[in-house]
């Protein structure tokens, strides 16, 4: 599956990047939310997996400009983060229409 890997972090985006094709997946990489926009407006893939701070376009705003297209095909949105599992971090990334929401070691 090609799975959209957005992380501002160039170590981190590695590590994500790893991950991923050890799983099977096909990687396409940005460095923040813009780019990950151009990139998903070309590849298409149906998973994001997004940092939530990022320049530019945060991960929350990336989503809700995903949840705001009508009529495209729906994309999984996996946000993470280091800002803890708090649940106002859960209820904030559950409004914004992210999927599923993991924490940083």
């Amino acid at each position: 599956m090609k799975v959209l890997a957005v992380e501002d972090d160039i170590v981190s985006r590695a590590v994500l990047r790893r991950s991923l094709e050890r799983l099977g997946h096909n990687v396409v990489e940005a460095n923040d939310g813009e780019e990950a926009w151009k990139a998903w407006l070309v590849e298409k893939p149906r998973v994001v997996v997004s940092d939530w701070q990022m320049p530019l376009l945060d991960g929350l705003n990336l989503c809700r400009r995903f949840r705001s297209q009508q009529g495209m095909d729906y994309v999984y949105f996996i946000l993470l983060t280091g800002r803890g599992d708090s649940g106002s971090n859960r209820r904030a990334a559950a409004e914004a229409g992210v999927d599923d929401f993991l924490t940083k070691p």
